[in-house]
C-alpha cells in the first residue's frame, strides 16, 4: 500500500470513529432523557399511587428485556449478512419509534409495548460496537471501542439533565416525542456521515451454489468474555436498584439529593473510566493482569459500599465502583470482537445483547432479594463474586491475537 493509500486508510477509520461514536453518544444521550421521569409519566397517564408507578417502569424494563433476549441475537446474525452499518442504522430508527409510541400511550400498561419494542427492534449499542469493532483494523479495536463506550457513558451521564429541562420546557409527552425527533435526525446522519463496513460477498461452489457463511463456532475465551460482560453489567444494575434503597437507611429524608449526588457522579466516573482508565492503563498492561487487578479492586469498592455509614463515604465507594466497572467495558468487547473472524463479529455482540438482557434482569431481582433481609449482605455477596471473578480471569483468559 502506498503512503497517500494509507493516509487515506487512517482517515476512514478516523471518520468512523469519530461518527460512530457521536450517534452512540447522542442516541444515549437522548434515550436518557426521559427515563429519570418514567415513573412520574406513568402517574400522569393513571397509575393509581407511586408504588403503582414503579411497577409499571418494572413491568417495562422485563418486557424490554425479553424483547432483547430475542432480538439481540437475530439482528447480531443478520448484521454479518446484510452488513452492520444498516443494522445502526435500524437500531437508532427503531430507538426513535420507541420514544413515539411511549409519547402516545394512554395507560401505564402501555410502557410494556413501548420498551418491549425497544428491546426487540433497537439495541443501539450492540449494533455500534460490531460495527465499530470491523470499521479499524484489528490493532486499532481496542481505541476504538474506548471512544464508543466513553460517549455512550457520557451521553447517558448528560441525559437526566437534558431532559429535566426538557420536561419543563414540553412536559412530559412533548419531551419524549421531541428525543424521538432527535434520535430519528441521528439515524439520518448516520446514512450520510458513518462509513459503509464491507460485507463479504457469497462464493459460489462448482456446481454454482452460494457459500454460506462459515459456521460460527464460539470458543472458551469467548465464553470467558461473554460472562465477563454478563457479570459486569449484572453488578452496574445490581448497584443502581439497591443505591435508593441503601441511602435511604443512611440518609433518611435527604436521600433524592444524596440518590442525584451519586448517580451523577456516577456517570461522570464511568465515561472518564473508559477515557482514563482503560485508555491509558489498558493500553500498557497485558489484558489479563488488568482485568484481574481492576476486578479486585471492583470487589473490594462493593465491600466499601457494604460498610458505608455515612453519605460521603457511600457515594465515593459508588463512584468508585462505577469508573472501575465502567473500564473494564472496552476491554471486554474487545475480548469478544477479536475472539471470532471479522465475518462474525455481528453475530458474537448479539450473543453479547443477549446475555446484557439476561443481566439487567438478573441484576434488579437480586437487589431485590437482598432488600428483604439485607443490602449489606448483598454487597458483601457481589464483593465476593468479583474477588471469585479475578481469578478465573488470571487463570483463564488469554490475550486476545488480535492485541499481540
Amino acid at each position: 500500500m502506498t503512503h497517500k493509500a494509507t493516509d487515506a486508510a487512517h482517515a476512514l477509520h478516523k471518520r468512523a470513529v469519530v461518527a460512530i461514536s457521536t450517534a452512540t453518544g447522542s442516541t444515549a444521550l437522548l434515550m436518557n432523557v426521559w427515563l429519570p421521569f418514567l415513573p412520574l409519566y406513568m402517574l400522569q397517564v393513571g397509575a393509581r399511587d407511586e408504588a403503582a408507578a414503579l411497577f409499571w417502569v418494572a413491568v417495562g424494563a422485563s418486557a424490554q428485556g425479553a424483547g432483547r433476549l430475542i432480538g439481540g441475537p437475530l439482528w447480531g446474525l443478520l448484521s454479518d449478512r446484510l452488513g452492520r452499518k444498516k443494522m445502526f442504522i435500524r437500531a437508532v430508527y427503531f430507538a426513535a419509534l420507541t420514544a413515539f409510541v411511549l409519547s402516545v400511550i394512554n395507560a401505564p400498561w402501555q410502557v410494556g409495548i413501548a420498551l418491549g419494542l425497544q428491546g426487540l427492534l433497537s439495541g443501539f449499542v450492540p449494533a455500534a460496537v460490531a460495527l465499530m469493532s470491523v470499521s479499524v483494523p484489528d490493532a486499532k479495536v481496542r481505541d476504538a471501542l474506548n471512544a464508543v463506550s466513553g460517549a455512550q457513558y457520557l451521553g447517558s451521564a448528560i441525559g437526566p439533565a437534558v431532559g429535566a429541562a426538557m420536561a419543563i420546557a414540553f412536559g412530559f409527552r412533548g419531551a419524549i416525542f421531541t428525543s424521538g425527533l432527535l434520535i430519528a435526525a441521528v439515524a439520518t446522519a448516520v446514512i450520510f456521515r458513518v462509513p459503509a463496513d464491507t460485507v463479504r460477498k457469497k462464493k459460489l461452489d462448482l456446481s454454482g451454489a452460494a457459500i454460506a457463511l462459515a459456521p460460527f463456532k464460539p470458543t472458551l475465551q469467548f465464553a470467558l468474555a461473554v460472562l465477563l460482560f454478563f457479570a459486569l453489567f449484572a453488578l452496574t444494575t445490581f448497584r443502581s436498584v439497591a443505591t435508593p434503597i441503601a441511602l435511604k437507611d443512611i440518609a433518611g429524608a435527604g436521600v433524592t439529593q444524596a440518590t442525584g449526588i451519586a448517580f451523577t457522579l456516577g456517570g461522570i466516573a464511568s465515561a472518564l473510566g473508559v477515557w482514563i482508565l482503560s485508555t491509558s492503563f489498558f493500553r500498557r498492561w497485558r489484558l489479563r493482569n488488568i482485568l484481574a487487578v481492576t476486578c479486585v479492586l471492583t470487589g473490594l469498592s462493593h465491600l466499601l459500599l457494604a460498610y458505608s455509614n455515612s453519605v460521603w463515604l457511600f457515594v465515593v465507594a459508588f463512584t468508585l465502583a462505577s469508573f472501575l466497572n465502567a473500564s473494564m467495558m472496552p476491554a471486554t468487547n474487545t475480548m469478544i470482537a477479536l475472539n471470532v473472524s471479522r465475518d462474525r463479529r455481528g453475530t458474537a455482540f448479539g450473543i453479547g445483547s443477549a446475555a446484557q438482557a439476561v443481566a439487567f434482569m438478573v441484576g434488579p431481582m437480586g437487589a431485590a432479594m437482598f432488600a428483604t433481609f439485607s443490602l449489606r449482605a448483598g454487597f458483601v455477596t457481589v464483593g465476593a463474586l468479583m474477588l471469585a471473578l479475578a481469578v478465573l480471569v488470571a487463570l483463564a483468559v488469554r490475550e486476545p491475537a488480535g492485541e499481540n
